[in-house]
């Protein structure tokens, strides 16, 4: 009767451990997708804002340019051709759109990196419209750039920590495991 109780108990542990061992594997299989997928959502968006920060400083010295006169003009060197203006416009667009479908809507600290983002255009059009000197552009475009810093190194952190399920799992798993061995093992010297 002791070997059976001994047996089933023993089977108990066993199919216990391998559950245990079953869902840390596919937590930790599932957290390494997870941070790949995050990894390439943030490389993506680290190229999306570079892409618009760049776009949008040329078109804020293009615009700054056209509202030289002919002496200071022919004295800039950045100058750019309307179709480079179009060009850079496009990209510009592109870039900015991409960025906010990649940020959440729901996240503080992505509201305000749009909202930046936006404060920054709506300088660069006050200018174009020759409602502004544009000298505002720069600095705006600047201190968007120094925020989406943190959002980057923010989304760097998160995938560093790992996801919450993931913290959980390789936190209380492998206790749980150590506290059932021992609980098998003490269980067995008793039956013995």
């Amino acid at each position: 009767m002791a070997d059976q109780s001994i047996t089933a108990t023993a089977t108990i542990f066993a199919s216990l451990i391998a559950a245990g061992i079953s869902f840390l594997t596919l937590t930790l299989s599932k957290e390494q997708k997870i941070s790949d997928f995050r990894q390439a959502w943030i490389d993506g968006l680290r190229e999306d804002l570079a892409i618009w920060f760049s776009s949008a400083r040329s078109m804020a010295r293009a615009t700054e340019e056209r509202q030289l006169d002919e002496a200071q003009a022919a004295k800039a060197k950045f100058l750019l051709s309307e179709d480079q203006i179009r060009a850079t416009r496009v990209m510009s667009a592109q870039a900015y759109y991409k960025i906010k479908l990649r940020l959440n809507s729901g996240e503080e600290q992505h509201i305000q990196l749009v909202t930046l983002i936006d404060q920054a255009i709506n300088l660069q059009n006050a200018t174009a419209k020759g409602e502004s000197d544009g000298s505002k552009t720069i600095p705006a475009i600047e201190a968007a750039f120094e925020f989406s810093r943190s959002v980057l190194k923010t989304e760097w952190e998160r995938v560093k920590d790992g996801e919450p399920r993931f913290r959980f799992a390789i936190t209380w798993i492998p206790p749980i495991l150590i506290l059932l061995g021992l609980g098998y093992a003490l269980l067995n010297h008793c039956l013995t």
